[in-house]
């Protein structure tokens, strides 16, 4: 769920994806596709997450820097429907979501939009349970090696899509946990270089998911840590579709 809440970032910018690890084995080279894959199963099996239809989380998102502070509501729906809802504090609403063909967004600065390229690509990745499937959303993938992420050792996967720019993710080389993102999202067409930190995992009906995630967001006038802290999350409730459309307006 980890890209779904990078749109927490790139809103909020706009405005002003079962608990056992696994060691790898001693003198076996991994490829980055098997470092992938062991991420996505280390999060919870398949069929765990293939129970969870729908998800509804609600935390805080806030950017100390900026003195900007408020609440975050995200919803997603199998399959690969979302809405991010944030309110900030003396900003307003921001709002993106997919309704699983249109990805939509909806600003105070910008207005409401329809996300093309690779915003609607990056939209099309952020889905319950993509992770597994993330061979459908990259062209090529290869290990870089690794570097240090938190003072512990990490695999680093970079990943090419065939629309958008390239991601990197890292693993802990010893227990394949997801530490650290690094992408380029876009809002509005403009770049936006951001690193994402997920932490507090914490098991939710047979899965992990972070309840943390600082993300250090890459600004030509300097770099911007934005933290959403969640406090609770509710799977397989109901959630409308209609909930994930295109506003009129």
């Amino acid at each position: 769920m980890s890209r779904l809440l990078l749109a927490v970032a790139a809103l909020l910018c706009a405005a002003t994806g079962y608990a056992q690890t696994s060691k790898a084995p001693a003198k076996t080279k991994l490829t980055a596709a098997q470092i992938m894959d062991r991420g996505a199963t280390v999060l919870g099996a398949r069929a765990a997450w293939d129970r969870i239809k729908t998800t509804v989380m609600q935390g805080t998102v806030e950017a100390k820097q900026q003195n900007l502070r408020g609440t975050v509501v995200v919803k997603a729906k199998r399959p690969g429907k979302f809405l991010v809802e944030q309110k900030i504090d003396g900003i307003g609403v921001t709002l993106q979501g997919y309704d699983g063909k249109v990805g939509w967004s909806k600003d105070p600065n910008q207005g409401l939009r329809k996300l093309t390229g690779a915003e609607l690509q990056a939209a099309k990745r952020a889905a319950i349970g993509a992770h597994f499937e993330w061979r459908k959303f990259f062209a090529r993938w290869e290990l870089e090696g690794v570097k240090k992420v938190n003072g512990k050792e990490a695999y680093v996967v970079k990943l090419s899509p065939s629309i958008g720019r390239v991601t990197r993710e890292y693993y802990d080389k010893r227990t394949f946990m997801p530490v650290r993102t690094d992408m380029v999202t876009e809002v509005a067409g403009v770049p936006l270089p951001v690193e994402i930190y997920p932490s507090d995992f914490r098991k939710v009906d047979g899965v992990l998911m972070p309840f943390v995630m600082r993300q250090r967001v890459l600004q030509s006038s300097g770099p911007v840590e934005i933290v959403v802290r969640i406090r609770s999350i509710k799977n397989n409730v109901t959630v409308p579709d209609s909930a994930f459309a295109m506003p009129k307006q």
